[in-house]
């Protein structure tokens, strides 16, 4: 299967960044041009300057609903130079979105375009966007939401390191809440109001509102993260102005709603403004499903056993999730994801390929 191997060294030469939207069209570009086959259907979207595929068997555009939807990103984080261009060791492959998810995109890509060419024509379909690394609003989320794409099920191979198959999904909330104070001179602070100590108390008090003891070794329990903190001018200055951003992420019983209401409350209470800048429920995915069971089945039969996991990031899960149609999110193997050694086992791709070969028959 040395074309799948071939396929993904020419996939992470793309610097598909969020800065480089020209390189985003090309990456699109590419996968559209290496899909076509008169048996598949290709419909491209653009939504914020951010191009998004739909491929899949049907003869008409306006046929949107799919028993599987199989999803996945093309776009990276940044990297240096030099690894956007494969490097091979042993059976590893280098490069950046090696694992996350190029590779993952390549077996998909491959899987659909040999479905293609021996005459099958499955009801599923191949999403394929450029947004993720920065929210998902005009690459899945649209698609879902605006176009009307739905399914009875959705695979996403974008968490799941080692053939782990995750069906639990921690919610996500990110927002950042300012904060306004009075301005004064340093050595009179009580002529003024701190911006950054009315933000501290609000800190102290949110984390008492959302986070709760857990001795869970795995952690799965509410956590909350202050990623950035923007405060004060000068040194000798009562500070008149900050602001935080806060990454919140929280199991079932809790909802988003509930979150959201909480952040809401607590921010009035303090005098601050809040704005909620990206948002996901959590989901959990019945494994009784009968397409759960082929999916779980198929592993079984590809690998020996099944093992099972669950994520704590957030995925395009979430928006199949919030429509009500369960995810199964599954990993080659590989490591480093957003490192300067980002990696995937070669041979693990050929396993990802034929687990989601023998999948498709299933169903």
């Amino acid at each position: 299967m040395e074309s799948l191997k071939s396929l993904l060294k020419t996939l992470i030469q793309f610097e598909s960044v969020a800065e480089r939207p020209d390189q985003l069209i090309a990456v699109i570009n590419y996968a559209e041009k290496y899909l076509e086959h008169p048996r598949l259907r290709i419909d491209r979207f653009m939504k914020g300057e951010k191009p998004s595929l739909v491929v899949s068997f049907k003869r008409s555009q306006k046929d949107r609903k799919f028993k599987v939807i199989f999803a996945g990103h093309l776009d990276v984080v940044p990297a240096r130079m030099e690894q956007f261009v494969a490097r091979e060791e042993g059976d590893r492959l280098y490069g950046r979105g090696a694992l996350d998810m190029k590779g993952p995109c390549a077996v998909m890509m491959k899987l659909f375009k040999d479905l293609a060419e021996e005459g099958k024509e499955p009801d599923i379909a191949l999403i394929l966007t450029t947004d993720e690394e920065v929210g998902s609003q005009n690459g899945v989320r649209y698609l879902l939401e605006e176009e009307g794409y739905s399914s009875e099920f959705a695979v996403i191979p974008d968490s799941g390191e080692d053939f782990h198959i995750i069906t639990d999904e921690k919610g996500a909330l990110h927002f950042r809440v300012s904060f306004k104070g009075k301005p004064a001179h340093g050595s009179m602070p009580w002529l003024g109001e701190s911006a950054i100590e009315k933000a501290l108390r609000f800190y102290e008090d949110i984390k008492g509102t959302l986070l709760y003891d857990s001795d869970d070794p795995e952690h799965w329990h509410n956590t909350l993260t202050l990623g950035k903190f923007v405060g004060g001018k000068k040194v000798n200055q009562v500070p008149p102005e900050a602001y935080m951003e806060l990454d919140f992420r929280f199991v079932p019983p809790f909802t988003l709603g509930e979150a959201k209401d909480a952040v809401s409350y607590t921010a009035k209470k303090h005098g601050a403004e809040v704005e909620f800048l990206s948002e996901g429920e959590p989901f959990s995915t019945d494994l009784e499903h009968p397409i759960s069971r082929a999916f779980i089945e198929s592993v079984r039969e590809v690998l020996g056993d099944v093992r099972f996991g669950k994520t704590h990031g957030a995925t395009d899960g979430r928006f199949f999730a919030s429509k009500g149609i369960p995810v199964i999110m599954i990993y080659p193997e590989g490591g480093d994801i957003h490192g300067d050694n980002e990696w995937v086992s070669i041979p693990s791709l050929h396993t990802l390929y034929s687990i989601f070969r023998t999948f498709v028959d299933k169903v």
